[in-house]
């Protein structure tokens, strides 16, 4: 056994005696394997455990916005069963508040020059108030976009020029990045994802540090409902690959990611594209709700139904070459192109006509030789134009108290009747009722019995989770609360952050007064008895401004730093992980792979167990196919990152997430291919011992992997991997090739620089040479020729002095 050991051929017959010898040594050599291989199992089975708790979480999470959604309308039901003429919001937020600091933007002078020299942006001035919807509107080339990224400071591609301010004082929005958003034109969203895992993973990300996991459930259920995904939110988005939600449905999660952040400042780049009237009608309507929390959204769209146009509370429309044709209220875009002399017909799209107009293409019955850029003089003769006419002021201020006078009517409506019911469940007038009595309450109110679980969720949002007993006020407190845009929910309220009895008072002021208003626009003298009030109101105002910088709410959020960023991702990159069907396909080839060399080296082409060059294709296919398969940790997911690190991502917590959960990858499919292999081909040599280059190996050809999905697109990564190893393992690892290469000098260092066989190969044949010492006297010819030149080669060291593994 020992001579057929030396000489590496195993072919001879061995005795009884031989074969008790060999199958110890059998056992010796696998040992190891067989402890990895149990390792790896357990490693798996633990991710599998992961996933199915993983799995179980979000399938809770979802019957859990099921139960809301059902008390929800059973409340509304109730409500409007015993009294018909009750207003209801819409949309009940309880995670989203109204904010306590808003944004408004005023520009000045806006330009943009590209490196070219042609100015495709020019004197764009104007505001935007806190709290506002507006649009940015004109036709192709106007330069929307490019206003909107000058706006942003964005635009990079050339030099921008003009001011902006915001709040009044001289600064960037760059400064505000942790509370503004940006939904870019493209759907760029996860595709592995489910819909309510990609807005989860956004409002951990991107909300205040200590935001908890209870309030980010509320805001990711308040953003699948206003956006009305949540039938969809277990539901993969997919690709073109795999099949997943519509198109419309994933513009509206494109949009849903930027809102699950609560942006205090908003830019859409045409959220609208490719979706139907309805739809984008649908999108704008959720947006403007979130404008009446004090979010201000701006949004470049192309050519709205007018019912969608009027709902933009400004609207800047932009003619060619980037310049003002009209800004202002959207309502009075019609009267003021009507005062410049166009006319409309009588069954035409406003929004549409506006268009028209600014491309030329209708003709002013005043000017004769009308052409597009005259629209920009007639704006700098006209801005002070009214937006809106004030004889129509009156009636709808008018309408406004009437509708605020009835609302506080049906109120009071409301509450004397529901208080009589709730008499007749409380006979003692204790004023508090427990579980079976609310359930025979709303049962008595709707006329129709509610589930075990309406009844305990109605229950927490009324007295707060957990709680045992109802009170008349908590009550009557949730029912009148379904007219308010901000859910009265007990369990919300205590989680508003910084709420104090001032701060919504604060906002309502702000959106009543006129955004036309200026600080110097009155020359009359103040009233001292209301400069006093002010003066008193400013003191206030600025004690509040303290105790929320102490409490660090202000426009500067702090977001989870690097360690939190690293364990959202790592869980996020893990959930992805699991369903990577592209795995089986590289599982498959390595299988086949490893299980052809190992015949072939065994049965067919016969090669001697020291020999190096069956280790160096190993090598090289092993490479090859690692490298490939890594191609995928950046490849697809650059304008993923590009978007994260705008939104203030940590690159490192990005970068290191994927890279140690790909390691999993790395270190299992390499198990794999070598465990095969060595089953097959018995190296006799110990299997923790032969094993490590290989692992070596895979690490760098994944760096290698990982440098191209960086540098190259996905599309033509796999070319330059395959030339890559070819090179540095194939072509730089062939002892024919090396023998000639290592006789010193830059050739030599550039050898042992690239070359990855240069160094794995030698480590398997330092190995076979201690474990089996082969004897060249007991060789053949050719066997000698090989093993002297391999021997030479691998045994020999370089310049540095690294030599002999």
């Amino acid at each position: 056994n020992d001579s057929a050991a030396d000489a590496g051929d195993f072919s001879g017959e061995l005795g009884p005696h031989d074969l008790e010898l060999n199958f110890s040594q059998y056992l010796r050599n696998n040992a190891t394997l067989y402890i990895i291989l149990g390792a790896v199992l357990a490693l798996y089975f633990g991710l599998f455990l992961r996933e199915m708790q993983w799995r179980r979480r979000q399938l809770d999470q979802v019957r859990g916005t099921q139960q809301q959604n059902q008390a929800n309308e059973f409340a509304v039901s109730m409500v409007c069963n015993l009294m018909p003429s009750f207003r209801f919001s819409r949309f009940q937020f309880r995670g989203m508040q109204p904010k306590i600091e808003t944004i408004s933007l005023e520009f000045t002078g806006l330009s943009l020059e590209l490196n070219s020299g042609q100015r495709v942006l020019e004197g764009v001035t104007g505001n935007f108030g806190a709290g506002t919807m507006c649009a940015i509107m004109g036709p192709s080339g106007a330069g929307k976009t490019t206003f909107m990224n000058t706006l942003c400071g964005k635009a990079n591609y050339g030099t921008m020029g003009g001011t902006v301010r915001v709040n009044g004082k001289d600064t960037t929005i760059s400064k505000f990045r942790s509370v503004t958003g940006f939904v870019p034109q493209d759907d760029i969203v996860f595709e592995d994802l489910t819909v309510r895992e990609q807005i989860y993973f956004s409002a951990r990300l991107r909300n205040d540090v200590s935001t908890s996991e209870n309030k980010i459930k509320h805001i990711v259920n308040d953003v699948l409902n206003i956006m009305q995904i949540d039938h969809i939110q277990n539901t993969i988005v997919g690709g073109v690959e795999q099949r997943g939600i519509s198109g419309g449905q994933r513009k509206r999660v494109n949009i849903s990611l930027e809102l699950a952040a609560q942006p205090t400042l908003l830019f859409l780049d045409e959220p609208t594209s490719g979706l139907d009237a309805t739809s984008s009608l649908a999108v704008a309507l959720s947006l403007k709700t979130l404008c009446g929390l004090g979010m201000t959204s701006i949004m470049v769209i192309h050519q709205p139904r007018y019912s969608l146009f009027t709902l933009f509370d400004d609207v800047l429309l932009l003619g060619k070459g980037g310049r003002t044709v009209y800004l202002g209220d959207s309502r009075g875009a019609k009267r003021y192109f009507e005062h410049l002399g166009f006319a409309m017909a009588g069954n035409e799209n406003p929004a549409d006509w506006f268009m028209d107009v600014i491309s030329g293409e209708v003709k002013n019955a005043g000017i004769a030789k009308f052409e597009p850029a005259k629209l920009f003089d007639m704006w700098d003769d006209n801005e002070s134009f009214p937006a809106v006419d004030h004889d129509e002021s009156g009636p709808r201020l008018r309408r406004t108290l009437t509708f605020i006078e009835a609302t506080q009517m049906d109120r009071a409506v409301l509450t004397a009747s529901l208080q009589e019911e709730f008499a007749r469940i409380d006979p003692n007038l204790n004023f508090v009722i427990n579980e079976d009595d609310l359930s025979l309450l709303l049962t008595r109110l709707a006329g129709a019995e509610p589930g075990e679980t309406v009844v305990r969720e109605l229950m927490d949002r009324m007295a707060g989770p957990d709680a045992e007993t109802v009170s008349e006020r908590q009550f009557l407190s949730y029912l009148n609360g379904l007219s308010e845009e901000v859910a009265g929910d007990s369990d919300a309220n205590a989680e508003v952050e910084g709420a104090s009895p001032t701060w919504g008072r604060r906002f309502r002021n702000m959106r009543r007064r006129p955004r036309a208003a200026s600080e110097d626009s009155s020359d009359s003298e103040p009233d001292t008895a209301s400069q006093g009030s002010a003066d008193n109101s400013d003191d206030s105002e600025d004690s509040e401004n303290e105790a929320l910088h102490a409490r660090g709410q202000t426009l500067s959020r702090k977001t989870p730093g690097f360690l939190v960023q690293m364990k959202i991702l790592m869980t996020r990159r893990l959930v992805q992980w699991w369903r990577m069907t592209e795995r089986i396909v590289f599982i498959i080839a390595l299988i086949f792979a490893a299980t052809f060399f190992g015949v072939l080296d065994r049965c067919i082409v016969v090669q001697p167990l020291w020999d190096a060059n069956p280790v160096l294709y190993l090598h090289t296919a092993l490479a090859l196919l690692m490298g490939i398969f890594c191609l995928h940790i950046f490849g697809d997911a650059q304008p993923l990152f590009w978007r994260e690190r705008a939104r203030g991502i940590n690159v490192s917590a990005f970068y290191l997430s994927r890279v140690i959960i790909n390691m999993v990858d790395v270190v299992m499919l390499t198990f794999f291919f070598t465990a095969i292999y060595y089953v097959v081909r018995q190296p006799c040599v110990p299997y923790c011992t032969w094993v490590l280059p290989f692992f070596l190996v895979s690490l760098v050809a994944s760096a290698w992997g990982t440098l191209v999905s960086l540098a190259v697109q996905p599309v033509k990564g796999a070319f330059f991997v395959t030339l890559l190893i070819f090179i540095i393992c194939a072509l730089l690892g062939q002892p024919a090739m090396l023998v000639v290469m290592l006789q010193g000098g830059q050739v030599e260092v550039i050898a042992s620089s690239l070359s990855l066989t240069r160094w794995s190969v030698a480590m398997n044949f330092c190995t076979s040479m201690t474990m089996l010492h082969p004897d060249p006297m007991r060789m053949g010819p050719k066997d000698q020729a090989v093993f002297g030149l391999e021997k030479d080669v691998y045994l020999k060291r370089d310049w540095w002095g690294i030599g002999i593994w």
